[in-house]
Parts: structure tokens; sequence; C-alpha cells
């Protein structure tokens, strides 16, 4: 048994015991349903739409049966290996990941890195280590935690590979991209992110977010991974948003016309 499979393992005693016993003493509520005794119950669980379908083999959006990959990943070729999420971001996922985020619900990660942890083993990525997408520094220190991070620690332990939370770094403090468009997303986090040789060189690597909204965020990352000499970037967030009228990955035009879920 190797020393990060004996943390890995010490790792998910400690997280199960712990949250278990802040259950006992403070017990929970669903963030959608306000339910008693559940973080995210099962019901709640239940409304959630996972993506399905015909997905582009590359960055996993919906799109025509006909095809393999979508307009823009055959015009634009993206730097990752491949990119999937686990739901549509709408409903009670957007809640708990929204309850994750801004509420300080801590308890959230583990409960949105369990999906996740069943969507890399069916997608048989074969995974050296798992980083969280890095929150600048600014932001960390106001919300006091990276909500990816949180995710990304219980996931790793559960796949038993390495975790790292410090390997990616956010070196420049962009503006929240809330209200952007896709050219200014893209625009905004241009070398926006550091990677760091020593740690990822030729190393397969997984890189975790709470939503996926433009992949603006997820394709800087790879890139900075990339260049740090990585051999494989594989995206994966909880949520993708779904949008309605165009799609944009490379923040160029693009008449697509999205498949609705």
């Amino acid at each position: 048994m190797t020393d990060t499979t004996l943390t890995n393992k010490l790792k998910l005693q400690i997280t199960s015991l712990f949250w278990t016993s802040m259950d006992w003493l403070y017990p929970p509520r669903c963030c959608n349903c306000d339910r008693r005794g559940f973080v995210l119950c099962d019901e709640c669980i239940m409304e959630i739409d996972p993506l399905r379908g015909t997905l582009c083999q590359k960055c996993g959006y919906p799109i025509d049966g006909k095809s393999r990959l979508c307009e823009d990943c055959s015009q634009h070729t993206p730097p990752y290996t491949q990119m999937r999420s686990w739901a549509v971001h709408s409903g009670p996922i957007q809640k708990a990941i929204h309850a994750l985020k801004y509420k300080r619900n801590l308890a959230m990660g583990k409960i949105l890195a369990q999906p996740l942890v069943d969507l890399v083993i069916k997608s048989k990525w074969q995974i050296d280590l798992v980083v969280p997408v890095p929150l600048s520094s600014s932001r960390l220190r106001t919300r006091g935690y990276n909500q990816a991070a949180l995710i990304t620690s219980y996931l790793a332990a559960s796949l038993d590979v390495q975790h790292s939370a410090n390997c990616v770094k956010r070196v420049r403090d962009t503006s929240t991209q809330i209200e952007m468009d896709v050219n200014k997303r893209f625009t905004n986090l241009l070398d926006a992110f550091y990677a760091n040789p020593a740690t990822l060189k030729k190393k397969n690597i997984l890189i975790i977010d709470d939503v996926i909204t433009t992949g603006a965020t997820m394709q800087n990352c790879a890139k900075a991974l990339l260049e740090a000499g990585a051999e494989n970037i594989y995206c994966l967030s909880v949520a993708r948003a779904i949008l309605r009228h165009t799609k944009h990955h490379q923040g160029f035009a693009s008449n697509s016309v999205l498949q609705s879920l």
C-alpha cells in the first residue's frame, strides 16, 4: 500500500467522522427544500437534470446526434484532452453550488464530489493528479476558502490519486465574469494562471470547477498546465450552463444552434 493510498484512506475516514459528528450536533437542512437532516435530500437529488444524450466528444456540450464534435470544437480545437460536466446548472444543483460558494455550506463539497467520482470512473480517464481551479488571492481572502478545492479533496481521495490545491495559481486578479459576454470572458482570463512545472511535468491532470459556462476558465487553466509540461488535461465540473441561443468556446462568433435538453 502506497503512502498516497494510506493518506487517502485516512482522509476519507476523518472526513466521514467529522461530517457525521457535525450533522449530529447541528442537523443540516436541505439547501433546496429545507428538509431537516439533509445537506441535499434524496428527493431533491432526483430532481437534478444530468447531462445526457449526444455530447461533443471534446467539450461535452449537448449537440446534434449526427455529429461527433460541436461546431466550435471542429473549428477551434481546445487545449484540453476532454471536458465533461455532471448536470445542467439549474434547479437543486444551482442552489447547492450557491450554498457551497456563498453560504459557507462546506459539507456540500463532499456531496457534490460523489457523482464526479462515478463520472471519472465511467470516462476511464487515467489521472495522476487532481487540482481545483484556483481563486485569486483577494477572492480567497474574502471568501475564506476555495469551493472547488472542497470538491477536489474528497474526489482525489475517493479515486486514490494525488491532490494539490497549490500547483496552479491565479497570478492576475480578474474581474467577476457574471455579467460578461463570451469574448470579454476569454479576454479577462488571458495569462491569468500559472502552473508549477515541478509538480506537473508529464502528468495527466484532472482539473475541477463548480460550474462551466463558456469554458474560458478551463481553457486558460489547461493552457497553463500544458505550458508547465503536463501530458493530458481533463476538465470536469459539477454543473454546465446550457446557453439557449448560440454557444461559443474560443471567443469567436458561432452559428451553432443548441439542442434543448
